[in-house]
């Protein structure tokens, strides 16, 4: 059970998040579960790539005014290294709000690559740590990153129309 002392959207790893008006008859459990089952198939069927989802129940604020609300993670099966993604989905009278967080670090290729580039070009350490990692790991790694957030970014989009 994830805990947060301020809400996910003001979270420093916040990857995106909306709000979708007009949803009083609608439960969070209930998009929750939607999206678990949608974003799994998605992933599997039009990208080949798997993704393991698991409920999650998220609490956010502090010892006397916390609120808890349904969530998922996502994680990609057969690689522990890499960061998972949590969606919290709450809700305010009529308002549901969605976003998506990342959880946990990405893979040490990912980071030496990061932490090279902002060593700049010309930098000799910079280098090393460039020719130590395995780029196309670090690329698929990246873009396997970029086809959850966008495919979960479809699939609450679609809710909305």
């Amino acid at each position: 059970m994830p805990k947060f002392k301020q809400p996910l959207a003001q979270h420093p790893l916040h990857q995106w998040g909306t709000r979708m008006g007009g949803a009083a008859n609608i439960e969070p459990g209930f998009l929750a579960s939607e999206l678990k089952s949608d974003v799994t198939s998605i992933m599997a069927n039009q990208y080949g790539i798997e993704v393991s989802a698991s409920d999650e129940e998220i609490t956010v604020g502090g010892l006397f005014s916390s609120t808890s609300f349904p969530g998922v993670e996502f994680s990609f099966t057969g690689h522990t290294d890499w960061a998972r993604f949590l969606v919290g989905i709450s809700k305010t009278a009529a308002i549901i709000s969605i976003d998506v967080i990342q959880q946990g670090s990405v893979s040490s290729g990912m980071q030496r690559m990061n932490s090279a580039s902002s060593k700049g070009m010309f930098s000799i350490s910079g280098a090393l740590q460039k020719a130590m990692t395995d780029q196309n790991a670090v690329e698929t790694e990246s873009m396997y990153y970029g086809t959850l957030l966008q495919t979960i970014q479809q699939v609450v989009e679609s809710w909305m129309e």
